[in-house]
């Protein structure tokens, strides 16, 4: 695609996010569990900030605070070290909240699994994100479907939450019919 519209992609990603809201919120409505709740409420929360995230940009402007620092600290030459810690931070903390997820899901019905694993991908794009190397932002940039693998990517992963939080909603409806 030649005229690559990330703007629009933006806005489209956004949507996306912000469609999957009622679904989680009907999926922990017939929550069955506290446990199950709770994992429903932490879905809500984290796509309502992806979402917000998507509009906002925060990444960059975090991203522009941290140069300036770095310039007004006379670190600047050293940034390298202090992104390479900001990543290991950022993926350790990935990582546990990845494996309590998987504590708290264990024993949960399938939907709430295909959801976690939807977040899951989300996760791991947003850290790609964060690692903004060379060669892994050319790599999502590169034309997948039609458009750019960045929004392939987050888009996959919205409609896996999509899906499990549908099928979570569709067995409650069963079970009341």
């Amino acid at each position: 695609m030649h005229n690559f519209d990330a703007e629009r992609a933006v806005w489209i990603i956004t949507a996306a996010y912000l469609l999957t809201l009622p679904l989680l919120v009907l999926a922990r409505q017939a929550s069955a569990t506290p446990r199950e709740r709770l994992f429903w409420t932490l879905a809500c929360l984290g796509i309502l900030a992806l979402a917000l995230n998507k509009q906002l940009d925060l990444q960059t402007q975090l991203t522009a605070f941290g140069r300036q620092v770095a310039h007004n600290g006379d670190w600047f030459d050293r940034r390298r070290d202090v992104q390479r810690l900001f990543l290991i931070g950022l993926g350790a903390s990935m990582a546990l909240l990845a494996l309590w997820l998987g504590w708290l899901t264990h024993n949960l019905p399938g939907p709430v699994k295909l959801t976690l694993a939807g977040l899951l991908l989300l996760g791991g794009f947003v850290l790609l994100r964060a690692a903004s190397f060379h060669n892994v932002d050319q790599l999502l940039r590169t034309n997948l479907l039609g458009t750019r693998a960045w929004v392939v990517i987050e888009l996959a992963g919205i409609v896996v939450v999509m899906a499990g939080a549908g099928w979570a909603a569709m067995r409650a409806r069963r079970r009341a019919a």
